[in-house]
């Protein structure tokens, strides 16, 4: 600890003076009434240079040595003009006190010539819109990002002093998250990005938490992985491909801020979409600058509001101050952009600095967020090599996490505030703390503690010198009322290793007891990912247990006794990425299928399920099968982070392939059949028209010389309410179905996001959106041709930082075996906050 003090106490010496010394004005924005004017405004008078203040009123402006006149604002007062004179090296504090005021009738007299002048400005802009896009087909530039979350706590500590005992206090009263990087930006049009990050280092006084590769996949027997990392989803800007506003395009698409894409103000149809009024011209230099106020004609869709900056004569857009419409938000309550753009060269302007400020409601705190990004160096139209855009959209140096302070002082772009930089050194102690022996050894405690509670949570075991966690589940967990055959008690637990070079051991054994029949059943899995970066795995299970015959039946089915039966089994699969976005899993099974009918059932079960409730009868028999399951994600993006790949999805459809062969007399085996299956899916965009989702699938068993019931294609059944995911399932198809030939099912929905009903005056307000899809299977061997559709009306609402969408739908459907229906259901879908995607 002695070192690290005077290390620390040297840097403080030789920190250069642009990161702890430059220039800045800092305060508070009020008004007379002592209340805090969130997002107003401070720019330098006569210049494009300008910041927002935060939620709270405060303002942070770096300015270079000289005088400045600074002009303070908010909309409905009168603007401030402060006369300042900034020393090198010297940091002012000027706290800014603005009064309201009334609307004067000669401004009222002149806004037709505003508006006029304005007008003739955004023609000459969007003429020339379409050039400035065109006239850089690829770029380069050097790039810093830093971008922070806090949370608005009642009370705040700033004494930086504490000891590591006291840091769990203190996070209960301030947390923050801090994020920077230094790299090399490249792009090129339409939509490709690569990032090569040197440096990056994420200050957080939360614990640290790695990234993980969870070896199940996305739903039910999906054989791709699922992989998240633990960066923070409130954290707007993760990298440049998800939180790039350029201006010049007609639409931007921002899935966390809006429902639908944001227009541009100077996209080619923006008058449809906004009016203009002239504000004021000024020379900056020798350029002169046209402000022009953009006001949205709708103000709860997905529009902006604020001020754009347009250069004379050239009409190239050179600094934007927008608001999103914050009626048109979700998650945010205000989302804020200031944008100052450069002349690289000739009929080309960039972005140079961005400045990106958030809030969003969570309960009675507020999170508080703010994205910083400096580009510079840029070199445009280089035809750059092709093998730079590689489906990998950003690359980690080697030793980009293991940057010190000398090399962060150094290359930081922006000057960071005092709290900043207090809390930078206190994130550091943080991480040395949990970093260390001491603190791992109080979480390997506090894991393994046994308390009067953990009989009924459950009770654990960690030890993190071997990598070894152990967890035995509660009563809560054991207690099964509704099992197959009446009350079951359950025993599980889990044990799992991680390694230093991301291979991973996974346990999941089950045991349990059916009190009515006196029957043990249970399980053991065993697995292993040991290639991580290609997402290698064998898996083996053994089990004696009830099985599910359709894994994704129907809520009624799924718990009623026709849809289990006894599985003595023995299972070994092999899953592997062959190329980007391959993914193949190769599989064994042996089991035994024994029906359930000798089974003594509970009365409840008969009364709640009727007729579903008869268990399948069948002769019990012996299955070996080999299936072969590959799915293509065409274009898959991702990211290698800490050895580990984490998989950011594709702009195109997804193809998969199903075989599943039955053979015969091996080990006693009795069945003998083939099936094939093809299917893809996709989901778009569909510029302002909402979005949409599909699916096809296609499947025939090829051979079916002894094929039986339990191995059937099995569909979906469709539940008496509750509206299921349209794009896997029907709704009006019956409680089950299932072939033993050929079948083509297809299932289509598409949201419309707000682009009728948001123009109509009272459900605009209401913020109700409609949907509408359709469906239809058809079975040839039986004859069976399905058709449905569906239309309704869906709501999105937050329960703290979650997001969901509910919708009311009336759903109609015909087919050849019984009478046209129709009925209303209702659904729910849920928001992913780090795959920016619905549930459908």
């Amino acid at each position: 600890m002695k070192i690290f003090s005077i290390t620390t106490l040297i840097l403080l010496f030789i920190i250069p003076y642009k990161t702890i010394l430059s220039q800045t004005v800092s305060g508070k924005i009020i008004n007379t009434d002592s209340t805090v004017l969130s997002f107003s405004t401070v720019y330098v008078k006569n210049t494009t240079l300008g910041v927002m203040a935060d939620y709270n009123g405060n303002y942070f402006i770096e300015l270079k040595a000289g005088n400045y006149t600074l002009v303070y604002n908010y909309l409905g007062h009168k603007p401030v003009e402060k006369n300042v004179e900034i020393k090198s090296n010297e940091r002012l504090t000027i706290d800014v006190v603005l009064e309201k005021s009334d609307l004067q009738i000669n401004e009222v007299e002149i806004v037709a010539n505003k508006r006029d002048k304005a007008k003739k400005i955004m023609e000459s802009v969007r003429e020339n819109r379409k050039n400035y896009l065109k006239s850089v087909v690829d770029y380069s530039c050097d790039i810093y990002v830093k971008t922070s979350i806090e949370k608005e706590y009642e009370k705040e500590i700033e004494d930086s002093t504490k000891k590591p005992k006291d840091f769990e206090t203190f996070l209960k009263k301030e947390n923050l998250n801090l994020v920077e990087y230094v790299g090399t930006l490249y792009y090129r049009q339409p939509n490709k990005y690569k990032e090569i990050i040197n440096a990056y280092n994420n200050f957080s006084e939360e614990k640290p938490v790695n990234e993980y590769v969870v070896s199940i996949g996305y739903g039910e027997n999906d054989i791709v992985p699922r992989t998240y990392t633990h960066d923070n989803p409130y954290i707007f800007y993760q990298n440049s491909s998800c939180g790039n506003f350029n201006f010049y395009e007609n639409l931007l698409d921002f899935p966390t801020i809006t429902d639908q894409p944001l227009v541009s103000p100077i996209s080619y149809n923006s008058s449809l979409y906004y009016r203009y009024e002239f504000e004021i011209s000024f020379f900056e230099g020798n350029k002169k600058i046209n402000r022009i106020k953009v006001i949205p004609l709708n103000n709860v869709g997905a529009l902006f509001y604020g001020d754009i900056y347009i250069e004379d004569s050239t009409w190239a857009l050179v600094s934007v101050n927008l608001s999103v419409n914050e009626k048109a938000m979700t998650l945010y309550e205000n989302f804020n952009i200031i944008q100052n753009y450069e002349k690289i060269s000739d009929s080309v302007y960039l972005p140079v600095k961005t400045d990106i400020t958030y809030t969003i409601k969570n309960g009675k705190e507020k999170i508080l967020g703010n994205s910083k990004i400096v580009k510079n160096n840029y070199k445009i139209n280089q035809n750059f090599d092709s093998k730079i855009f590689t489906k990998e959209i950003i690359t980690y140096q080697i030793d980009a996490f293991d940057k010190d302070s000398l090399f962060w002082d150094a290359n930081r772009q922006i000057t960071l505030k005092e709290k900043e930089l207090k809390f930078i050194n206190k994130s550091d102690s943080l991480r040395e703390y949990y970093t260390s022996d001491k603190y791992l050894d109080e979480q390997d405690s506090v894991f393994s503690r046994i308390t009067w509670w953990s009989p009924i949570v459950g009770v654990g075991y960690k030890n993190h010198y071997i990598g070894i966690e152990f967890w035995l589940s509660g009563i809560l967990e054991q207690i099964n009322p509704f099992g197959v055959g009446g009350y079951r008690h359950k025993l599980s637990f889990y044990l799992n290793k991680h390694f230093d070079n991301g291979m991973m051991l996974e346990t999941r054994p089950y045991i349990d007891y059916g009190f009515k029949n006196r029957d043990f059943k249970g399980k053991f899995g065993i697995g292993l990912t040991y290639i991580p970066k290609k997402f290698v795995r064998t898996y083996i299970e053994i089990g004696d247990y009830y099985d599910m015959i359709n894994n994704y039946a129907s809520i009624e089915q799924t718990f009623s006794r026709s849809n289990y039966v006894r599985n003595q089994m023995f299972f070994i699969s092999q899953r592997i990425e062959i190329i980007n976005g391959l993914y193949s899993e190769l599989s064994f099974t042996y089991t035994n299928q024994i029906p359930i009918n000798n089974l003594e059932l509970e009365n409840w079960s008969d009364w709640l399920f009727g007729e579903l409730n008869e268990p399948i009868d069948f002769e019990q028999y012996i299955k070996y099968e080999v299936k072969l399951e590959l799915k293509y994600m065409i274009g898959q993006k991702y990211i290698i982070k800490n050895n580990r790949k984490i998989i950011l999805g594709t702009e195109f459809p997804e193809i998969s392939f199903l075989y599943r062969k039955g053979i015969p007399e091996l080990f006693r085996s009795e069945v003998n059949f083939d099936y094939i299956e093809f299917g893809a899916k996709d989901e778009m965009q569909i510029a302002r028209f909402g979005e949409s989702r599909w699916q096809i699938k296609a499947g025939i068993f090829a051979n079916k010389k002894n094929l039986r019931v339990l191995e059937y294609k099995y569909f979906r059944g469709s539940d008496k309410f509750f509206f299921s995911d349209p794009v896997k399932s029907m709704q009006l198809l019956g409680p089950t179905m299932f072939t033993n030939s050929s079948f083509l099912q297809a299932n289509y929905i598409h949201h419309f996001n707000g682009y009728f009903l948001h123009k109509v005056p009272l459900f605009k307000y209401l913020k109700l959106s409609l949907a509408a899809g359709t469906g239809t299977l058809y079975i040839p061997d039986q004859n069976f041709y399905h058709f449905e559709m569906y239309g309704g009306i869906e709501k999105i609402f937050r329960i703290k930082t979650e997001i969901f969408r509910i919708g009311i739908y009336a759903v109609t459907s015909d087919n050849n075996l019984s009478k046209a229906d129709f009925t209303f259901k209702i659904g729910l879908s849920g928001f992913n906050q780090y795959t920016k995607k619905w549930d459908y």
